[in-house]
């Protein structure tokens, strides 16, 4: 019974292939001598003459074949076709289909026409971008395409404008494959830019905003019409310089600070928010260019919808900057706040673009592995009507695994219904050999998939501990990275390979940096007393100079810290700490000043970490107090000397500190070292004081106290301190 089912089903498979293989039909063939041609209206215009010579370069790479372009509005019967044309009626982007034996390719305009003919060459050929890129080129050329015998797609994106902001989309191929957008090309104004537009020029005061009754240079007057006439003009110049600057931002300057002058009050503005003078601002630009879109940010001083109306050509970019935490925007508690506020812009305005987040501006070669997060927030946008995302990457840096995100991100804001895991395949295969492929898509989808499913918020500005605790298994991490430095040798002269090898030894580095001493640290502790500096790290640096000099990478953050330094600052540190006693090694003691709400945890001061110049990653920040500490002299017996590490970072006002005294349990002081204030902007500073013996003739207490005094400066400050080491 079980061999007359196996047959029936055989011979149903053998009737679906056949099937399969009668609807596809030769679209070319060397051996057959089959190649199409093109044809394009006889009055084609210059962007129907592109897409046309689109498709010939892709075909001449695909299978090295020179393709006839025909001007005509009759076609051959001797041959058949490729079709590319305009039809800018159609309700879709684009169309392809297939009806007879020639094949049509319409674009609702130029731009959509070039994404249609990509969309041809993914959907029925083997070209990938890589190859068009000249990246990885093809090994050898196709003999032989087949299509099928009917069909038709037409596509239309979730979103109007979508731009991922990564160094890839500067690259036009890469925009034209993946349908997006490129803010270069399109506006003529954008971000915090109004201050160069008047960089140079004589200017009044009145330009400027009115705080507490002074002119305050640092924002603008949006009800000041001399600003507004020259910003007018500036427009008008940009616009008709090059036309294709549509779109135009016009954002106050990134602060809180609102204009409280007559006429701004009179239109509305109140002393938390400038929206009100802002969209006044923006009515009178939309009023003189009509053809033109203006947009504002409700962020920072832009804050409440106006009660008068806008014009239909204005826009607003929504930031999610304070709302962005690694989880969907619908688990969050803000979320309702969220939606609402969304839904009431849509009401006021024609567009509403979002302006997100996704990666770790402090560590950009944190992975940040949002693709899924991402995923149920452009469901949302595309929910609540949002039509336009600009996703804030790296910009002109590098970040991990940059280019897989803006592809992908590309893919999600065209259709947000795509598959994840599926697409992660596909990219990495056709970018790499299939073994280095497999590791990488192993190791990426699991990531993801952590990432997604944890409920821990990761701000697009934290330190490596938080990552860790997110989605970073340091297991997991270091058993895919033996496997991916494998594959070092076969890839040397690659450098987006190199490019990824330099963050993920970065980023080794930065787990063991934050693990301290331990299996996964940087360093063991011998007899529980003395720090032994592991060999691995010395290789791993030696490994990051190496692959961060041959990809040309230098920084590794928004502030552009440099690799250089922080190899260098790594070199310096574990000299110091290699051999150096530990008595305190997580021993306990208490703190008995006041702790800052986001620094409760005080046992990093002693877990043997260590802190570079970024203040998220290891170090104890205390602003509200002094910081007090509260010692067992039992524990430390063996101690001569206290050693402390601070961090002087005056842009996030933390300083050295002023004062570093031992004091018994009654406030009696023992022992004191003043510390003379320092102009560095930014470092780390290691300061030891001697623990009391006999021959000073004072002895501690079998309890006694540790007071570090913050600096005596004005306003706001905090201290920085990571690793307290009695040695």
């Amino acid at each position: 019974m079980f061999q007359k089912y196996l047959y029936i089903f055989i011979f149903f498979s053998m009737i679906n292939s056949c099937a399969q293989d009668k609807n596809d039909v030769t679209f070319f063939s060397v051996e057959e001598k089959i190649i199409p041609r093109i044809s394009i209206p006889l009055n084609a215009d210059e962007e129907t003459e592109n897409a046309a010579s689109e498709f010939l370069k892709n075909f001449k790479i695909l299978t090295g074949e020179n393709l006839i372009i025909e001007r005509s509005n009759g076609l051959n019967t001797n041959y058949f076709y490729i079709i590319i044309s305009l039809n800018p009626t159609q309700k879709e982007s684009y169309c392809l289909y297939k009806k007879g034996k020639n094949i049509t390719i319409q674009g609702s305009n130029s731009e959509n026409l070039l994404y249609a003919v990509q969309d041809f060459f993914k959907r029925f050929t083997s070209l990938t971008y890589f190859q068009k890129n000249n990246s990885k080129k093809v090994d050898a050329f196709e003999k032989n395409i087949k299509v099928p015998e009917e069909f038709s797609f037409c596509s239309t994106p979730d979103f109007a404008y979508r731009e991922p902001y990564f160094s890839p989309n500067f690259n036009t191929d890469f925009r034209v494959w993946n349908k997006t957008n490129y803010l270069e090309l399109e506006w003529g104004i954008w971000g915090h830019n109004l201050p160069k537009i008047i960089k140079g020029i004589q200017v009044p005061e009145t330009i400027f905003a009115l705080v507490d009754n002074e002119r305050n240079e640092e924002q603008f007057c949006f009800t000041s019409d001399i600003l507004f006439n020259y910003v007018n003009e500036k427009v008008k110049d940009l616009h008709e310089n090059d036309h294709l600057l549509t779109k135009f931002m016009i954002l106050p300057n990134d602060n809180d600070l609102v204009c409280s002058c007559n006429t701004c009050k009179a239109v509305g503005n109140t002393k938390n928010d400038a929206a009100p003078a802002v969209f006044t601002f923006l009515n009178k630009l939309a009023k003189n260019h009509p053809n033109l879109s203006f947009f504002t940010t409700a962020y920072s001083s832009v804050k409440k919808i106006p009660s008068f109306k806008a014009a239909s050509n204005l826009g607003v970019f929504y930031s999610t900057i304070n709302i962005q935490k690694g989880v969907p925007i619908e688990k969050i508690k803000n979320f309702e706040k969220f939606e609402n506020d969304i839904k009431k812009w849509k009401d006021y305005l024609n567009n509403v673009y979002i302006w997100d987040y996704v990666v770790n501006f402090d560590n950009y070669f944190d992975i940040y592995p949002t693709l899924k997060v991402a995923q149920d927030n452009l469901k949302l946008y595309k929910k609540l009507g949002v039509n336009g995302v600009f996703m804030h990457g790296s910009e002109e840096n590098y970040s991990t695994f940059d280019d897989l995100k803006a592809t992908l991100l590309a893919a999600l804001m065209w259709d947000t219904n795509i598959n994840i895991d599926n697409e992660i395949g596909t990219y990495f295969r056709t970018k790499y050999t299939s073994k280095l492929a497999d590791v990488l898509i192993n190791y990426y989808t699991f990531i993801e998939n952590s990432f997604f499913l944890s409920k821990k918020e990761l701000n697009i500005y934290s330190g490596i501990n938080k990552s860790v605790k997110k989605y970073l298994d340091p297991k997991v991490f270091f058993s895919f990275y033996k496997e991916f430095d494998l594959h070092t040798q076969n890839n040397k002269y690659d450098k987006d390979f190199l490019k990824l090898a330099t963050a993920l030894t970065f980023l080794n580095l930065e787990i063991m940096r934050d693990a301290g001493l331990g299996d996964y640290g940087f360093a063991s502790l011998n007899n529980n007393e003395e720090i032994i500096v592991k060999n691995e790290v010395g290789i791993l640096l030696d490994k990051l100079f190496v692959y961060s000099k041959t990809s040309d990478i230098k920084t590794y953050n928004e502030v552009n810290f440099t690799i250089e330094e922080y190899i260098n600052s790594w070199r310096q540190t574990i000299f110091r700490y290699h051999k150096r006693k530990h008595y305190f090694y997580k021993k306990s003691f208490k703190v008995l000043s006041k702790l800052d709400e986001d620094y409760t945890n005080f046992k990093v001061l002693n877990d043997g970490t260590f802190g570079l110049k970024d203040y998220n990653t290891n170090w104890h920040l205390s602003s509200i107090d002094n910081l007090v500490l509260e010692i067992e002299k039992s524990a430390i017996s063996k101690s001569k000397k206290i050693t402390f590490s601070f961090l002087q970072d005056k842009k996030h006002k933390i300083y050295y500190p002023s004062l570093i005294e031992i004091l018994d349990m009654n406030n009696k002081s023992i022992k004191k070292i003043s510390i003379t204030s320092d102009e560095d902007l930014l470092n780390t500073k290691e300061v030891s004081i001697d623990l009391p013996t006999d021959f000073d003739n004072l002895q501690l207490p079998e309890y006694f106290k540790i007071s570090i005094k913050r600096a005596d400066v004005s306003g706001k400050n905090s201290l920085a301190c990571d690793e307290i080491i009695f040695n």
